[in-house]
């Protein structure tokens, strides 16, 4: 009788470790599993085959063109993993990548938090910096949502500032709060974007190209020189800076390409010159800024918004930006999505089949990805 006491005994002792050991085995799997994407990008999951929408003439894409898919809210997050287990964001910079060229994606934003966090993850990298300035417009929940999500990633940042971004100094000025954050540390150019443009290149593309700017300054296509911003005086209209600051800033600041040592500079000139009123849902520009716009829609300032009509040619143009309306056809943004991941992870330099891909064939390399 002791010594079956004994061996019970001798069993619930080594029990106890083993469970533990068990327990933290599970753990560590689930933990690395639930990381693995860091290494491993999860490709877009949407309810629609992109691949389908390249034929104009088949049922599936007029029939789409009939029941667009709309921006529908997901639920509002409670905690950092929710947000990262839905689009799996990396939760840490890499050390080992901290010496690339790094890039600060910089926008204004109101509203549509799941539009935010479609294009940011469109264009995510754990190497570059994302900052979002709020308008006062936002309701409290989008605010809630979009300061959770700075809380949550080491590398956005959503300053707790408001602004009223009605008119253009108060556009710039929320700019300059985002290009204040962190201008402490040594990052290369400032990409600004208004708030529902979608990009149509890579981070990597964006990134080589930046660096072939060096100290430029690049607004609407237009390139200035560092003396240009030396010399410039607000008070002078006619010179070619004003007349392209102004243009820009009309519609919305989308896009320029602003190289770090030129960003005191360029700030500092357009809060000097006169301030005027934006477009906005309540003022809306009545003149269009692209005439051949197929699907005659038009964001507040004129600019077209794009849409499932564009997706067969989107992907030879090479514009960097375009505008979308995720209440109009979010379905739309969500294929983008599917080419911007495609020319991220099937780069030609890395990839020889990604030219059949990137310079106009139908081949739709994303399904090959989502079954290995």
């Amino acid at each position: 009788m002791a010594n079956h006491d004994i061996c019970s005994k001798t069993l619930w002792i080594l029990s106890v470790p083993l469970a533990v050991l068990l327990v933290l085995f599970i753990a560590l799997t689930a933990y690395a599993t639930y990381s693995f994407h860091i290494f491993v990008p999860i490709a877009p999951d949407n309810s629609i085959d992109c691949e389908y929408m390249f034929n104009t003439t088949s049922e599936v894409y007029l029939d789409y063109l009939e029941n667009r898919t709309l921006l529908e809210p997901t639920r509002n997050d409670r905690n950092c993993f929710q947000i990262r287990r839905r689009r799996y964001l990396p939760a840490d910079m890499p050390k080992s990548m901290a010496g690339n060229h790094n890039m600060f994606f910089i926008r204004v934003v109101s509203k549509d938090y799941d539009f935010v966090e479609e294009v940011l993850t469109m264009m995510h990298s754990p190497i570059h910096f994302f900052c979002f300035a709020l308008d006062v417009s936002a309701d409290e929940l989008f605010k809630q949502r979009m300061f959770r999500l700075g809380d949550c990633m080491v590398n956005i940042l959503v300053p707790r500032q408001l602004f009223n971004t009605s008119t253009a100094h108060g556009m710039l000025n929320a700019h300059r709060r985002c290009l204040m954050e962190i201008d402490e540390f040594e990052w290369k150019h400032a990409i600004i974007t208004a708030e529902h443009d979608i990009p149509l290149h890579s981070t990597k593309f964006l990134s080589r190209r930046s660096r072939r700017l060096r100290d430029q300054v690049e607004m609407n296509g237009v390139f200035f020189k560092e003396e240009v911003l030396d010399n410039a005086n607000p008070n002078d209209t006619s010179t070619q800076l004003f007349q392209v600051s102004r243009n820009w800033i009309q519609h919305l600041c989308s896009v320029a390409t602003i190289s770090h040592s030129q960003h005191e500079k360029l700030y500092d000139y357009l809060l000097a010159t006169p301030d005027f009123n934006l477009p906005n849902d309540e003022h809306r520009e009545t003149s269009v800024v692209e005439e051949n716009c197929d699907t005659h829609k038009y964001d507040v300032d004129g600019s077209c918004l794009y849409a499932m009509e564009d997706f067969p040619s989107i992907r030879n143009t090479t514009r960097l930006f375009i505008r979308a309306d995720p209440h109009y056809d979010f379905g739309f943004v969500q294929c983008v999505h599917e080419v911007v991941f495609e020319r991220t992870y099937f780069d030609p330099i890395s990839n020889q089949n990604a030219n059949n891909y990137l310079y106009g064939s139908r081949k739709n390399l994303i399904n090959d990805y989502r079954q290995n």
